[in-house]
């Protein structure tokens, strides 16, 4: 992985400085750049001094806050689930998870994608994982076939988006099949809530899944523009988890003014489903045009578009498009993607038709 890592200063919703020059900035995952929205900044404000900035203690020991209820509740109502559980990171969160299920299923299904704390949550917890081919809800079908009658619950774990591409995985599929065979479905949510959907509730909302045999964990800081990770489902998983997972018991509170950006970040998402739909219709007919370019790439209402060219020289030249448009470059280098690195670029509500125009404009020039 390149050490190098560009140092980037966020200057409004849609521009970085970099090394003293201002840059439009397609990066990130801040879709609708809500860390910049003045309600979220307040309520952070007046959470601070209110209640200071930590709560001062674990939440099962002294630091469990109303706010941390607060958001907790928030949290359930949104995604239309019986409870919550919030965590640092979207990255403790799944850590948190598999430590709190450990003993309720037999065998856990992995995505080959999947991120690596996934992995990561499975192996600390020391469940017995079997990884499947990406997207392939026929292997699991079959794999889950061959299960002894003993040994038989079973979980299945997806992103609801990932993978240099950002296909959306079929989890209508994966749904019925433990709603069929009678286990669990997990979707990591990091990057489909505040996205997907009419009204942006995520990957249940796209496909009209019901709450059975259903778990989330997911992240406030991409869609939302905070921070912190959450674990939705029904009460009797998310209350095993609060009770038994230690990377939950053992972590300080979340921050208070944090909690109140979140439950503020939650409510903007519940009013405003125009920012979903802009976000939606402008990632679909940017897709589509890269298509017809001869990008190969599927063509879904997720913000991320990858760009990968086949010889060096089409990268180096679309870098010097970038900059001479004065667009930030985000050339990346990240666990699951090339070895040699990709254009990884991310729209968001925020960017005008001006600005994804520039942007298309750049590529072309590139081709």
């Amino acid at each position: 992985m390149n050490k190098n890592v560009p140092v980037l200063q966020a200057v409004d919703p849609t521009h970085v400085d970099h090394e003293g020059k201002i840059f439009l900035f397609f990066g990130g995952y801040d879709y609708h750049r809500l860390s910049w929205h003045p309600e979220i900044m307040n309520a952070m404000d007046e959470a601070s001094r209110k209640y200071g900035i930590n709560s001062g203690g674990s939440r099962c020991t002294t630091g469990n806050h109303p706010l941390h209820q607060k958001l907790e509740r928030d949290l359930a109502h949104f995604f239309n689930l019986e409870d919550a559980l919030l965590l640092p990171t979207g990255y403790l969160a799944n850590i948190a998870l598999f430590q709190g299920l450990r003993h309720d299923f037999d065998v856990v299904f992995i995505d080959e994608k999947c991120h690596p704390c996934i992995r990561n949550g499975t192996a600390v917890a020391r469940m017995n994982t079997i990884i499947f081919p990406h997207m392939d809800a026929d292997y699991i079908e079959k794999e889950v076939k061959k299960l002894p009658a003993d040994k038989n619950r079973f979980l299945i774990v997806t992103e609801g988006t990932g993978s240099v591409y950002s296909p959306i995985v079929p989890a209508d599929r994966y749904a019925q099949i433990a709603k069929e065979y009678k286990g669990m479905l997990l979707v990591d949510e990091a990057h489909t809530a505040g996205v997907l959907g009419h009204t942006g509730r995520g990957i249940r909302e796209h496909f009209k899944l019901c709450s059975d045999h259903y778990l989330i964990s997911g992240t406030l800081s991409k869609a939302f523009g905070t921070y912190g990770g959450y674990i939705a489902g029904g009460k009797r998983w998310i209350e095993a988890i609060r009770c038994t997972a230690h990377a939950y018991q053992g972590s300080s509170a979340f921050p208070l003014p944090l909690c109140a950006a979140g439950m503020k970040a939650i409510d903007i998402i519940d009013r405003s489903p125009e920012k979903v739909h802009t976000l939606q219709d402008n990632s679909l007919k940017v897709k589509q045009y890269l298509s017809e370019k001869g990008f190969s790439l599927p063509l879904t209402p997720t913000p991320t578009i990858p760009v990968l060219f086949d010889n060096p020289e089409q990268t180096e030249k679309l870098k010097k498009n970038l900059q001479e448009a004065r667009i930030y470059p985000t050339y990346i280098f990240y666990p699951g993607g090339p070895r040699e690195g990709y254009f990884r670029f991310a729209l968001s509500s925020a960017h005008s038709q001006e600005d994804i125009n520039t942007f298309l404009e750049c590529i072309d020039r590139s081709l």
